[in-house]
């Protein structure tokens, strides 16, 4: 049976529960970053996600094709992508409904647990509307969804999070409270989905004008894995470069260094070598690893931009074992290092933020000799 709209009269009123009273604006937003579900980005590249065999299925139309991805703990992925430049405009989670308390993919929501109330006191309204679509929809099992969009501050991305109520839920209601059932929705609506999308996708899709809740407010977003409270429930394998992409990549000049560590002068030509092959990670860094002896070395960051050098802030200065794992379009730098006292190999976590080092999670991932392999290795174990 296919999804259906729900009768005008009910929508109206579904409507009114959606928005309440409300007021056409027209969308202004700043430029894009991208924000993360399930570890994918808005604006990736389609293409490696194929080269690495990780499609299950995928359903082309004229413009866009819908990739159906691994679903990793407990959650359905979709990503959609527009044909000609490939890149990803829209990424959907839903739960399974055998995985109820699955993450929701936002600071602490739960899929089958958050309810629609919880969501509207936390970004404090209801959300805006696409004046294309309706806010609610039957569904063939005789339930009703309602969608919640906010715009992602700073950014092109709008958030949305499907909130479904049961059949089973519509008949209690009903019961209980007659022609005033819709008043008590956002009580027993729950969390089914969440999905991030460029704004200029849906306004294709979904209709130019948008309309806001009194009261409205863009959200600023909550990346869900780097807010666990336990560090040991984190996947390390599952913090992906592309939950932290960079905006533009240096291609100008490269500036001499200067140095703000005062042992990094001890390996100026050594940095300024490093320097010369232009930058290779966060945009515009180039990072440079100095062997100070056996098993011994030192990292450093330069900006090829403004020349600036300073330390990889490593918990040991001089660390054993050294390995990094970074990439140019990400501000993720990943360590790993033996530390001696504790007879440890311990990665570290790092985002660069607008020239301050963010640590982001710590892991200790065995003995010592565990650090003989690789992080790539050690991610994978």
């Amino acid at each position: 049976m296919r999804s259906k709209r729900f009768g005008w009269a009910n929508l109206a009123r579904l409507t009114f529960v959606a928005l309440g009273a409300c007021v056409s604006a027209i969308v202004t937003v700043s430029p894009s970053y991208a924000q993360t579900v399930a570890g994918r980005a808005i604006g990736e590249d389609a293409s490696k996600f194929m080269a690495d065999q990780e499609v299950a299925s995928s359903n082309p139309t004229a413009e866009y094709t819908i990739l159906q991805l691994p679903s990793p703990n407990g959650i359905d992925v979709r990503a959609t992508y527009e044909n000609g430049s490939k890149k990803i405009v829209q990424i959907e989670a839903t739960r399974r409904l055998s995985h109820p308390g699955a993450s929701g993919q936002f600071g602490k929501f739960e899929f089958g647990k958050t309810s629609l109330s919880e969501v509207r006191s936390l970004f404090g309204s209801k959300g805006l509307l696409f004046t294309g679509v309706a806010p609610a929809t039957a569904t063939p099992d005789g339930g009703v969804t309602i969608v919640s969009s906010y715009e992602v501050q700073g950014t092109k991305t709008i958030a949305s999070f499907v909130s479904k109520i049961s059949a089973s839920s519509l008949r209690e209601l009903k019961q209980r409270f007659g022609e005033d059932m819709y008043a008590h929705l956002d009580g027993v609506a729950l969390l089914e989905t969440t999905a991030v999308a460029d704004v200029d996708y849906l306004k294709l899709t979904r209709g130019r004008e948008l309309v806001y809740d009194v009261g409205y407010a863009p959200i600023m977003w909550q990346n869900a894995i780097l807010q666990v409270d336990e560090p040991r429930q984190i996947s390390l394998a599952r913090i992906s470069p592309s939950q932290l992409p960079v905006h533009r990549i240096y291609s100008g000049p490269i500036n001499a260094p200067y140095f703000t560590d005062a042992s990094a002068r001890n390996f100026q030509t050594r940095i300024s070598e490093g320097m010369a092959g232009g930058p290779n990670f966060a945009g515009e860094y180039a990072v440079i690893q100095v062997g100070c002896g056996t098993g011994c070395s030192i990292a450093y960051l330069a900006s090829v931009r403004t020349g600036e050098v300073s330390r990889i802030p490593i918990d040991d200065e001089a660390a054993q074992y050294l390995d990094l794992k970074y990439q140019i379009d990400s501000r993720l730098l990943v360590t790993q290092s033996a530390r001696g006292a504790a007879s440890k190999c311990h990665m570290q976590f790092f985002t660069m933020d607008e020239g301050e080092w963010i640590s982001l999670l710590e892991h200790d991932v065995g003995p010592t000799e565990t650090c003989y392999n690789s992080i790539a290795q050690n991610l994978r174990n």
